[in-house]
């Protein structure tokens, strides 16, 4: 080895009385008391008792609140008999289509009333399931028909 830092030599403490010198670390000898207290003093460490944390929610309250609002909206919604038959494939209507998506807020109007995307029916589309895929499969598609609005 070509260290310059040399192993401390001397008698361990955990080692009978009359054991030859050795290389020691905290008094121990290196090759067996010392990896074995370590072991215990880790061990000693690892069992204590870990206070259980609280997970973080998957939804905040604020949107949970909004949540709530917008279940029974969008059965008002579809409920009318304007919005029963979807206006692409001719089938009943099972989804709720937002225009301008569902963050943010549409207009200084809606900002001022604190009426949220996902809250506000005059961006509501009512359609089918296979409506609703062929309007987020062709985006140019349904910006030229009227289905989409742009989002800036």
């Amino acid at each position: 080895m070509n260290s310059t830092i040399k192993d401390k030599i001397g008698q361990c403490i955990d080692c009978p009385p009359g054991t030859p010198d050795q290389p020691i670390i905290k008094d121990r000898c290196k090759k067996m008391h010392y990896k074995r207290h370590r072991a215990e003093v880790n061990y000693s460490k690892s069992s204590k008792e870990y206070k259980i944390r609280k997970p973080i929610p998957k939804v905040s309250k604020k949107r949970a609140i909004e949540n709530a609002k917008y279940t029974v909206k969008r059965l008002e919604f579809l409920g009318k008999p304007e919005n029963r038959k979807c206006p692409i494939t001719g089938q009943e209507t099972t989804d709720v289509h937002h225009k301008m998506g569902r963050v943010g807020f549409a207009d200084q109007w809606a900002r001022i009333n604190s009426i949220p995307l996902l809250l506000d029916t005059r961006f509501w589309l009512a359609v089918s399931r296979d409506g609703h895929r062929q309007i987020e499969e062709n985006p140019s598609w349904s910006k030229q028909m009227g289905y989409s609005l742009n989002r800036l």
